[in-house]
C-alpha cells in the first residue's frame, strides 16, 4: 500500500502565500512606474536662443561655436523670429515644460530658457548636478546631445553615504549621440536650430530646419544595493572631445508600499496569527 506524504500544515503554507502576494503587488507597482523630473542644481550654460533679442545676450554658449561663443549654431525655442531678410518666420524647436520621452521610458522637464538651462561640457570636463532632495531611485535618465559627431561619457552617481557608482555612455549612444540623428535613443525632436546674426543688433537669426535635430536619452538601471541608498548627485564627464550638452535629469523613484499592499499584509498576517493560535 502506497503511503502518501503528509500535507504540510497550513501555518507553513501561509507565509509563502503572503510573500508571493506581496511580491506580486510590488511588481505591479514597479511595472507602472516611469522616470520623471528630478529637480537639481548645477546647470552652467544657457544654450537655447529665445525671446526677441539681442540674441548675442540670449545664450552663453553654442553647439558649434563652443562655450563663451554666442554667435553660432545652437538650440532654439520654438516660436516666431526675424530671419536674415527681416521677415517673420515661425520655426519648431524646444518647447518649455515637461515632455514624454520618445523612448517610452517616462518624462523629462526642460530648465527655463531664460537662464542657465544646460550642463555644458567640453572634452575632458566634468559637471555635477546636485539633487535638491536626495532620494532613492531604481533608474535615472539624462537627456542631451553632443556636437561634431559621437562622443563617450562617464556618469558617476554619488550617494549620501559617500559611496559611488559609475556608468559608461558608449560612443554614439544617449547623450553621446550627435544632435543630428535618427537613433533609438531619441527623446525629443526639436526639428530646428538657429544661429545668431551679428548684424542688425543681433535681432535676426539664421534658421536651419531639419527633422532629425533633437536630444537623446541615456537610461541607467541602478543595482539593487544602490536602490537602497539616497542619491545625492550625478557627475557627468565628457570623455569624447568637442562638446556635450545635458538638458534634463529624470529618475524612477523606489516605490513605497501602497495602502493596498499594507492592508493585504496586515490582513494576511492577522489570518496567520489566528491559524497558529
Amino acid at each position: 500500500m502506497q503511503v502518501l506524504p503528509e500535507a504540510p500544515p497550513i501555518s507553513n503554507i501561509l507565509p509563502m502565500k503572503i510573500i508571493l502576494l506581496l511580491s506580486s503587488l510590488v511588481l505591479t507597482v514597479h511595472a507602472t512606474a516611469a522616470v520623471s523630473n528630478i529637480p537639481a542644481t548645477g546647470w552652467n550654460h544657457d544654450m537655447v536662443i529665445n525671446g526677441a533679442g539681442p540674441y548675442a545676450l540670449s545664450v552663453t554658449g553654442t553647439m558649434d561655436g563652443g562655450f563663451g561663443q554666442p554667435e553660432n549654431w545652437t538650440w532654439v525655442e520654438a516660436g516666431t523670429y526675424l530671419n536674415p531678410d527681416g521677415n517673420s518666420q515661425t520655426i519648431p524647436g524646444f518647447i518649455a515644460g515637461t515632455h514624454a520621452s520618445l523612448t517610452g521610458n517616462g518624462t523629462f522637464t526642460f530648465q527655463p530658457f531664460t537662464g542657465n538651462n544646460a550642463l555644458g561640457l567640453n572634452g575632458g570636463q566634468s559637471g555635477v548636478l546636485g539633487l535638491d532632495v536626495p532620494a532613492a531611485y531604481t533608474a535615472i535618465s539624462l537627456y542631451g546631445a553632443s556636437g561634431f559627431g559621437p562622443k563617450t561619457a562617464t556618469v558617476t552617481l554619488t550617494f549620501t553615504d559617500t559611496s559611488t557608482t559609475a556608468f559608461n555612455v558608449a560612443s554614439g549612444t544617449g547623450i553621446g549621440t550627435d544632435w543630428f540623428n535618427t537613433g533609438a535613443d531619441k527623446a525629443f525632436a526639436a526639428g530646428a536650430r538657429a544661429s545668431n546674426r551679428g548684424e542688425d543688433g543681433n535681432t535676426r537669426i539664421f534658421i536651419g530646419e531639419n527633422a532629425i535635430i533633437g536630444i537623446n536619452e541615456s537610461y541607467f538601471t541602478l543595482a539593487p544595493a544602490d536602490q537602497l541608498k539616497l542619491l545625492q548627485s550625478v557627475t557627468v564627464t565628457n570623455t569624447g572631445g568637442d562638446r556635450m550638452a545635458i538638458f534634463a535629469l529624470s529618475g524612477e523613484a523606489v516605490p513605497e508600499p501602497s495602502s493596498t499592499m499594507l492592508f493585504a499584509a496586515c490582513g494576511m498576517a492577522g489570518l496567520l496569527r489566528r491559524r497558529r493560535a
